[in-house]
């Protein structure tokens, strides 16, 4: 294995044995905070575009804060994707529990629908926390600057069709896709999420933009009211999944509801 492999860990890497936050001590020179949850994320590329067939996913140790760049992860990617492909994608943004290193529900799902999945890492910035309702207003800040760093990245990869890309928030990560109000994206999932923060629980998406929202029954947050859908794009829908607790991410009724979403958008 080279010194460079050594130094990624590609091809569905799962680091079971880490713990779900890992801070860095320090970043790189010059690298800004939000840069840094893009890198260190987990993102992963479907075997319809690569030259193996095979789907793979980069998830970078935190033990060596300059292999992060050398070389970035998307520039080894290219290496093992077909020339002029292009695929569509799921910018997903985590919890306050932070990224999963086992292999989610929704991570299986997009990868076997051809879906590319990038997840930035909002544990990546050094010190970070899980939020509370003290440090709620700053967290809620950090992540739409991930947000906003993650869509310029994106935007760099020719691979990509940005036509149909996605926008996905899981509880934390939902309250922020529920108040983007952009039309960067082909839809909203807004998942553990009630837009409680919104005026009629209505999601801030443009009204030409299909928003898919789920909520449990029980979740304690939430208190069972999931957004309200219905003023926007053909498409949209709003549920509520009986009897379940505040993480629905992984149910198999939440999953069949994104799965009847994306179809609707993309015509497939």
């Amino acid at each position: 294995m080279t010194g460079l492999l050594k130094k990624l860990l590609i091809l569905i890497v799962i680091l079971a044995m880490q713990p779900a936050f890992s801070h860095h001590v320090e970043l790189p020179e010059g690298m800004t905070q939000a840069r840094a949850t893009w890198l260190w994320g987990h993102h992963s590329i479907p075997g319809d575009i690569t030259i193996s067939g095979t789907p793979y996913w980069y998830v970078y140790p935190h033990t060596d804060v300059n292999a992060i760049i050398n070389p970035v992860w998307s520039d080894v990617a290219v290496k093992h994707i077909k020339p002029g492909v292009k695929t569509p994608a799921v910018l997903v943004l985590h919890g306050c529990s932070g990224l999963s290193y086992g292999d989610r529900e929704y991570r299986r799902y997009f990868i076997n629908s051809g879906y590319a999945v990038f997840e930035p890492n909002s544990f990546a910035r050094p010190g970070r926390e899980p939020c509370t309702e003290d440090t709620w207003d700053e967290s809620y800040k950090m992540r739409v600057e991930e947000l906003e760093q993650a869509l310029i990245e994106i935007r760099k990869l020719a691979w990509v069709n940005q036509d149909q890309l996605f926008l996905m928030g899981i509880s934390e990560g939902g309250a922020v896709a529920a108040g983007w109000n952009k039309n960067e994206f082909a839809g909203h999932i807004i998942l553990e999420a009630s837009c409680w923060a919104q005026q009629g629980r209505i999601p801030s998406a443009p009204l030409n933009t299909p928003v898919l929202a789920a909520i449990g029954e029980k979740d304690r947050w939430g208190k069972g009211a999931s957004c309200n859908t219905k003023t926007h794009a053909r498409g949209s829908n709003s549920i509520v999944v009986k009897d379940a607790p505040h993480g629905i991410s992984d149910r198999p009724e939440v999953g069949k509801a994104v799965d009847d979403f994306m179809k609707a958008v993309t015509g497939s």
